[in-house]
């Protein structure tokens, strides 16, 4: 009879880099959810759980300084976050910020959508490439560069006398020069 587990068992100890001793006790005669567990020297399908998670998360705070800890706990208070049953992931934002107090993995992964962040370790989650935002010069530097650019360019000055729009093309150069490099 084969185990219904056995494929799902040996894909998690590939992903782990143990499958060559999971599949020597496989042929030892062992089934392959102990197998696993050895292999993996967990019990199988542990990780990625919420148990696995918060291990040792009980007393988190314990290891702190005792002032470091009550800031925190004083900052979430001020900022009405419940801290019972939650833990403070300073990667995910400030003491103050509700989605920095998780309970699981499931809080991480919302905290990791919303601000676009990606996270790897108990918590694996990819965020999807964001397009950043183009930065442009503030209007009122955009248009000293132009002024300049037509005092001192009589050519450029012509073009945009006979066509105004073209002073969009002036504006798209002074851009391209002066604003911030990188953020296309």
């Amino acid at each position: 009879m084969t185990d219904p587990h056995q494929d799902r068992h040996r894909a998690e100890c590939e992903r782990l880099g143990c499958v060559d001793f999971y599949d020597q006790l496989i042929e030892d005669g062992n089934k392959s959810g102990f197998a696993a567990m050895l292999a993996q020297r967990r019990p199988p399908g542990a990780l990625g759980t919420d148990r696995a998670f918060l291990e040792g998360t009980h007393s988190w705070a314990d290891s702190m300084f005792l002032k470091n800890a009550e800031g925190l706990h004083d900052a979430a208070k001020k900022a009405g976050i419940s801290t019972q049953g939650k833990v403070y992931k300073g990667g995910l934002g400030k003491p103050n910020d509700p989605m920095a107090w998780v309970s699981g993995r499931d809080d991480v992964i919302a905290a990791c959508k919303a601000k676009g962040l990606s996270s790897t370790g108990s918590v694996n989650y990819q965020s999807p490439p964001q397009k950043p935002k183009r930065k442009v010069l503030a209007s009122d530097i955009c248009d000293n560069y132009v002024r300049g650019i037509l005092a001192t360019e009589p050519e450029t000055r012509e073009k945009v006398k006979r066509k105004p729009k073209l002073i969009n093309e002036v504006r798209e150069r002074v851009i391209a020069k002066h604003g911030k490099k990188g953020s296309e």
